[in-house]
C-alpha cells in the first residue's frame, strides 16, 4: 500500500523521517503544526524530548501521549514535502471524495 510507513525516527528538532513501503522518503518539519494546534496533546510534543519518543504502531506514526497522524495525511504532506496548513490538507481530501448520485 502506498501510504504504508515502513519506518519512522526524530530526524532532529522537530522534524521527522517517514520511510514508506514504495521507497518515498520525507523529512518533515511540524514547528508550524505544532505553534498552530492547541490542547494538552499537541502541547506536550512541544517538548523535544517528547516529540523525539516518536514511534510506529501498527502502520501508524504515534506517541506514548497517544497522539498519532492519519497515515494518508502523513503520505500527502510527504509527496507535497511539508507538512501542509489544515486548509490545504482538507482541500486536498475533499477534493478526493466521490461524488454522491
Amino acid at each position: 500500500m502506498k501510504s504504508t510507513v515502513t519506518r519512522v525516527r526524530h530526524a532532529g528538532s522537530f522534524r521527522l523521517e517517514v520511510v514508506y513501503a514504495d521507497a518515498l522518503t520525507a523529512v518533515l518539519d511540524f514547528t508550524m503544526f505544532l505553534a498552530e494546534h492547541d490542547g494538552p496533546i499537541v502541547e506536550e510534543l512541544r517538548d523535544t524530548a517528547t516529540f523525539s519518543a516518536v514511534r510506529l504502531e501498527d502502520g501508524v506514526v504515534t506517541w506514548p501521549n497517544g497522539f498519532d497522524i492519519c497515515p494518508d495525511v502523513l503520505r500527502f504532506w510527504s509527496e507535497q514535502g511539508h507538512v501542509c496548513s489544515d486548509r490545504d490538507t482538507d482541500a486536498h481530501f475533499t477534493s478526493q471524495r466521490p461524488l454522491s448520485a
